[in-house]
């Protein structure tokens, strides 16, 4: 077997929960068959994903290896619990106390020699005939005490480095007995490679790895300027990974395709489908049930011309791939990253909107068309204004060229109240029930410049032939200005500075004798 090599991250495709890594660099290689290992592969790689490709050459086989090695301790930086930091901290207080141990015994491996070096000047200068008595007494006084405080601080230092010896041998035997030392483990691929020529060539490994997810996200800047209002829309993807390797300046790519969908077929069974006769009540009364209902779209409709088979993360439709804008690097730590992916100004129209029934408040409303270079998968937005950040929505899924809806925070000088009152009248010879709603919406403006404000308020609608919906006219006062078929009523009101107007909205809710449930 050779020299093991390895090869860089270079793409990784993310799709909603598991990604699919490709490494690729270039290896040299001899003429015929030869055994090529790939060190540095994921431990979560899956072993039937992994496939290989070789330019010029082919890949007879191809299979990953696992093996569990310990780790040295010079790799582990940091100690995960008081016991090793412990253990760490007095590994270097020992190094010290032994660098000190070593000084001082250099230092008094000196002083014994400056004492002999005294003791021969004194033989020299006795046998040459000079008496310097004194000289020689103070000579060696000095030699002599430096000497003896070497020695003490020898025996201290000593001292120091033994005791700082035990009680590390004391923790590591506690460290021992409570903790098991960590293994890595080390997985890499295993090639069989058949080359005609031989020499350098291009080696390409893909396979797939879980704990890998991605989600978009958006951030939306409403601007006012010269030519009208724009708003600047960017998205970006959120990349969380925990596969433990790093994926270091790679080419980034976001899937909305889910291939766990087609892993196992939906079981079929039985479904009988039974005729029976009407009872007695279900012939002689018809049950009726109010039910709030979500308006299912994408988009906000428009004059745009809607696309077949829009693709989605969630939706079922034709899987959607987008590509970052720049190389990206994603550690595997399990933290967020956001990346580019694209952004596009469009021109927008914004008005004040209220809906009494859900907020008091008035908020500054903006439509635009997505102009962008893909569609928009439903997400979080992040909305920016000229004041700064104002607060955080969701993003329906819009397709290209479809209209975008989206609120940009409150105005603080408008308010809106609601009042509502019902009254129910029976006939008494055909039973026939009258419900009267009537709906008074104050709107207050208590700001200092005139702003034109539209107000939304929703009346039921009826999907069955004994319960008749009518808007009462006369009643519903100021006119409408749009009744839309799922019953959200739209009055547009010029609203003066601080000043307080009344909109009244009356509408009947008839049901026959038959009719149970209202």
């Amino acid at each position: 077997m050779g020299t093991p090599f390895t090869l860089p991250v270079v793409k990784v495709t993310i799709l909603e929960d598991r990604a699919l890594v490709e490494r690729r660099g270039e290896v040299p290689l001899v003429a015929g068959a030869q055994r090529l290992v790939i060190e540095g592969l994921s431990p979560l790689a899956v072993d039937r994903s992994l496939q290989a490709k070789v330019a010029g050459g082919t890949v007879s086989q191809a299979r990953i290896r696992r093996a569990v090695k310990p780790y040295r301790p010079e790799a582990l930086r940091e100690h995960r619990t008081e016991l090793g930091r412990r253990v760490a901290e007095l590994e270097r207080e020992l190094h010290q106390a032994q660098v000190e141990e070593e000084r001082r015994l250099h230092k008094h491996t000196l002083l014994t020699s400056a004492h002999e070096d005294v003791y021969r000047a004194v033989s020299e200068d006795a046998g040459r005939g000079h008496d310097r008595p004194d000289v020689w007494r103070q000579q060696l006084t000095t030699v002599r005490q430096a000497l003896d405080a070497a020695e003490a601080a020898l025996r201290a230092a000593s001292l120091d480095v033994q005791e700082r010896k035990e009680r590390l041998q004391e923790a590591r035997n506690a460290l021992a007995s409570t903790e098991v030392p960590e293994s890595k483990l080390d997985v890499h691929a295993e090639l069989e490679v058949g080359h005609p020529a031989g020499g350098p060539a291009v080696l390409s490994l893909t396979y797939l790895v879980p704990c890998a997810a991605w989600r978009p996200a958006y951030r939306a800047t409403l601007e006012r300027g010269d030519k009208g209002e724009t708003v600047t829309l960017e998205c970006e993807a959120v990349v969380w990974q925990r596969t433990d390797e790093e994926w270091k300046d790679a080419e980034l790519a976001f899937s909305t395709a889910r291939p766990t969908l087609g892993a196992s077929p939906p079981r079929l069974v039985e479904d009988w489908l039974w005729l029976r006769d009407k009872t007695e009540r279900e012939k002689q009364v018809v049950e009726v049930a109010i039910r709030e209902e979500v308006i299912q779209t994408t988009g906000e409709g428009g004059a745009a011309k809607r696309e077949e088979g829009l693709p989605g993360m969630d939706d079922g439709g034709e899987p959607l791939t987008l590509l970052a804008q720049h190389r990206a690097t994603v550690p595997p730590d399990g933290e967020p990253h956001r990346v580019p992916l694209f952004r596009f100004t469009a021109s927008a129209t914004s008005e004040f909107l209220a809906c009494p029934e859900l907020s008091p408040l008035v908020h500054r409303v903006a439509r635009f068309d997505n102009s962008g270079p893909s569609v928009l998968l439903a997400g979080p937005v992040d909305l920016v204004r000229a004041s700064g950040y104002v607060g955080r929505a969701q993003l329906k899924f819009t397709g290209r060229g479809e209209r975008v809806k989206l609120g940009f925070g409150s105005e603080d000088s408008l308010r809106v109240a609601r009042k509502v009152d019902e009254e129910v009248e029976t006939s008494r010879l055909t039973s026939r029930r009258v419900r009267t709603n009537r709906v008074r919406l104050y709107l207050s403006n208590m700001g200092s410049r005139p702003e034109s404000v539209a107000l939304e308020e929703r009346m039921p609608v009826s999907e069955v032939e004994s319960v008749e919906i009518m808007l009462l006219k006369d009643t519903t006062k100021p006119a409408p200005t749009r009744v839309s078929e799922d019953g959200i009523v739209r009055f547009e009101l010029a609203a003066p500075p601080r000043s307080q107007q009344e909109v009244s909205l009356a509408y009947t809710v008839t049901s026959g004798s038959k009719v149970a449930g209202l």
